[in-house]
C-alpha cells in the first residue's frame, strides 16, 4: 500500500500537511503559521501572532479520511 502525501500548493510551493492530520491549520504569507485541534483554539492562537492579519484556515483530514469536497 502506498502512502499518500497531503499537500497544498501556496505561491508555487508545496506545503506538506501530513503532520497536521486531523487538526485545524492557519496559513499566512505562504506558510503554516499555527495549528490546533479545534477551530476555537486555533483562532485564539492566531490572535496572539504578530503580523498575521487575515489567515486562511482549513481542517486537514485525518489519515483514514478522504479529501473534503
Amino acid at each position: 500500500m502506498t502512502k499518500l502525501n497531503m499537500s497544498l500548493k501556496i505561491n508555487k510551493k508545496n506545503v506538506l500537511l501530513d503532520r497536521y492530520a486531523g487538526e485545524w491549520v492557519a496559513f499566512a504569507n505562504g506558510k503554516v503559521v499555527a495549528h490546533q485541534g479545534t477551530l476555537k483554539r486555533l483562532m485564539e492562537k492566531v490572535k496572539t501572532l504578530k503580523k498575521v492579519k487575515k489567515p486562511s484556515v482549513m481542517l486537514v483530514p485525518k489519515r483514514n479520511e478522504g479529501p473534503y469536497v
